[in-house]
């Protein structure tokens, strides 16, 4: 029995002292949270960069409803969603793009002004949210105008662990808004 005892304690040290897999097997274990993160990384750097490009496109469109060249133009809601698309310059999809032009008719802002934003479906809450019909009334000189922009962005990675997600189907909104008041254009 001693020998015996002997023998398992001297092979019980060696697989303890062992190393040779160790760093694989500590690879294995830290690369799934690690993968993660990377991908958490990239997909959070692609809202913020659609983001960006969104704002600046609206500001550029927008700045042609200011000053009266869209609707001397005879612009309508699709022009206008096409010339925030065109400045997006090819990133997203314009199928997923809303663009809501609107204007007081008590010359102030107000919250109520612009039509909400669904964030699920009731009827189907796994699915993407609808995407409302965009919003487009002409203005006049010095009217009080909010341009809001939405693109329903779909995520690559799964929400539930980037926590990318604020809406259902693994849906993105991202939203950018102006309000402004035109200048005194002729009309």
């Amino acid at each position: 029995m001693g020998l015996f005892k002997r023998k398992f304690l001297k092979q019980l040290q060696k697989y303890r002292s062992a190393r040779e897999g160790a760093t694989a097997v500590e690879f294995a274990i830290l690369l799934v949270p690690f993968c993660a993160m990377l991908f958490a990384i990239i997909e959070l750097g692609i809202v913020f960069f659609i983001q960006a490009t969104m704002g600046h496109a609206m500001q550029e469109a927008s700045r042609e409803i200011r000053t009266g060249q869209f609707q001397s133009a005879g612009g309508l809601a699709a022009a206008f969603e096409e010339k925030v698309c065109d400045n997006m310059a090819g990133l997203g999809n314009c199928g997923s793009l809303r663009v809501d032009v609107v204007t007081s008719s008590t010359g102030r802002f107000e919250p109520s002004m612009l039509p909400p934003t669904p964030k699920s479906d009731p009827a189907n809450p796994g699915a993407s949210p609808p995407m409302p019909a965009s919003t487009y009334v002409d203005t006049g000189p010095r009217a009080v105008v909010v341009v809001r922009v939405q693109y329903y962005h779909d995520l690559a990675f799964p929400g539930k662990y980037t926590r990318l997600a604020n809406a259902s189907g693994n849906v993105r909104i991202l939203q950018t808004v102006t309000a402004f008041r035109n200048e005194p254009f002729p009309t």
